[in-house]
């Protein structure tokens, strides 16, 4: 059994040291070792650095970022992941509340206070054969993250290289679906979680490469997938969804949406018959605006609509629908339908070693989702009253409400705190809301919570509108959109903006920050 995140590194390279990982550097599995330890005698001869020291990494997306994780694990230092998208102060806190004691950073993110800086693209001249792993065990702490903003007393996720690992011995499942020598698109922010996961560890086990992208530009994605042609590509869902409509429009354009729909709904029976062909000249342009190669799509950081996902599955996509948190390693659970080796079609569920289970659910099946695993944290850093109120009997209280489908898939619904309940007792997903008004294509982003008129609870909703659309307009697409869900569920308060709603690092919508906004008079409300 491999002992910590560093031995699994040292295995996968010396396995793979002639195959390309870093795919814009031309860089092999090899070098990639060779300068993980060239940074590792560093941080050991230059700053001390030793086993249970805390190194921050606070960059974007370069391999200087992997070098330097793997890095400082293999020393047994823990691994501080730092927000760039986040203020000064609160990467002062963050560091001053860890016992930071070093951080590798670019130059443009260095800070004053909180631990020494390092810039993390100087290149080292150490000598590699100097290099000493540090005895860490699977049960030592590896990863350090806040679970949110640097008020207050935030709670800090403790990952272990058991956690880690954990993740990469499940990741081996699906070998069948993402082969070796699989180019994975790397523009996920490496300090999250998932960018952790899908960037980093799932292409060292799966012996695939990465192409790694620190622009956040549509256009240098769409370069890239042209260059380099990409099997694995991950994205949150606003990317999936901004995707989504492109196609859609695209296709309305030109006067082929309904043939479209026809062919992919079809698309079983058509190769049955031998009329394949047709399917491939339908779907080969979707397929190209990705570079011809795409084989697998990866959802990560957020729910995806289950809309976006079945529309990309008919398109002959595998999509790899990620559910998790910090908390548990990013994605114990997969909706990930493909088909096996042995012919067998699989629907995923938890990886290897976790469960997954509703608690008390209601006559819908909707309850909390709870977790329990090895992918599952031992515990908040430092936060006794945190840890009992997170964990019961064992399980991890997620506070996320879900349900499963009769394939056990997953079906988040939302926040438990964000469930909007009426004054008739009922229970409104926002999350449910958001997907049925997206699907119009005037309509960019959607946040729907809960709001009191009248004295009367009501779900409220701020749109992200295309240019040029009004409130009567969209008051229009409401009224059809309410037609295909209960009474009591319809949005009929609502106010809408051409401006781009308040994200997350992840791309989340932050429905607070809404609201807020909405009572500041950010928003434009329809005319009586």
């Amino acid at each position: 059994m491999v002992k910590n995140i560093y031995e699994m590194l040292h295995n996968a390279c010396v396995q793979n040291k002639d195959r390309i990982f870093f795919v814009r550097q031309n860089e092999t599995y090899a070098d990639l070792l060779n300068k993980v330890k060239q940074r590792a005698v560093l941080l050991a001869q230059k700053f001390g650095i030793k086993k249970g020291d805390t190194v921050a990494l606070l960059s974007g997306n370069t391999p200087d970022f992997i070098r330097s994780y793997f890095a400082i694990l293999s020393q047994g230092a823990k691994v501080l992941m730092l927000d760039t998208g986040l203020s000064p102060a609160e990467h002062v806190n963050m560091m001053t509340r860890t016992n930071c004691k070093l951080a590798l950073a670019q130059k443009s993110h260095f800070v004053d206070g909180g631990a020494e800086m390092f810039d993390i693209e100087s290149i080292d001249e150490t000598n590699p054969n100097d290099f000493v792993a540090a005895d860490v065990s699977r049960d030592d702490v590896a990863m350090l993250s806040f679970t949110s903003g640097s008020t207050g007393n935030p709670k800090v996720v403790g990952l272990t290289h058991n956690n880690v690992l954990s993740l990469a011995e499940g990741a081996l499942f699906y070998s069948p679906v993402i082969r070796p020598g699989y180019i994975f698109y790397g523009f996920l922010p490496l300090y999250h979680i998932y960018g952790v996961v899908i960037n980093i560890i799932v292409p060292i086990v799966l012996q695939g490469q990465l192409l790694l992208q620190p622009v956040l530009n549509p256009r240098e994605f769409m370069n890239d997938f042209q260059k380099y042609h990409p099997q694995v590509i991950p994205a949150v869902p606003r990317i999936w969804e901004t995707f989504y409509k492109k196609i859609i429009d695209a296709a309305k354009e030109k006067h082929v949406y309904t043939l479209m729909r026809v062919v992919v709904s079809m698309r079983g029976i058509l190769r049955a018959i031998g009329l394949g062909w047709i399917v491939n000249k339908v779907t080969r342009p979707i397929h190209e605006l990705f570079g011809g190669n795409t084989k697998v799509l990866v959802s990560a950081g957020a729910t995806l609509k289950p809309t976006i996902r079945r529309f990309f599955e008919r398109l002959d996509f595998a999509v790899g629908d990620c559910y998790g948190l910090t908390e548990t390693t990013g994605p114990a659970n997969f909706n990930f339908a493909f088909r096996r080796d042995d012919g067998r079609m699989w629907y995923a569920g938890p990886l290897l070693g976790n469960e997954i289970k509703i608690n008390n659910p209601d006559k819908d099946g909707v309850g909390e989702i709870m977790m329990r695993g090895n992918m599952v944290m031992p515990g908040y850093i430092d936060n006794d009253n945190a840890n009992a109120a997170a964990f019961e009997d064992g399980w991890f209280k997620t506070g996320d409400l879900g349900k499963l489908d009769n394939k056990k898939r997953l079906i988040v619904k939302g926040r438990q705190k964000q469930v909007i309940v009426l004054d008739s007792g009922k229970n409104v997903y926002p999350d449910e809301l958001e997907d049925l008004y997206m699907q119009n294509d005037e309509i960019l982003a959607a946040a729907v919570f809960e709001y009191v008129i009248n004295g009367k609870v009501v779900p409220f909703a701020v749109f992200q509108v295309t240019p040029g659309v009004t409130t009567s307009r969209v008051a229009v697409l409401l009224k059809a959109s309410n037609l295909k869900i209960a009474p009591y569920k319809w949005v009929k308060h609502f106010a809408i903006t051409e401006n781009e709603l308040p994200q997350t690092s992840a791309r989340k919508i932050k429905h607070f920050m809404v609201r807020e906004m909405l009572d500041q008079g950010a928003f434009t409300l329809p005319t009586e």
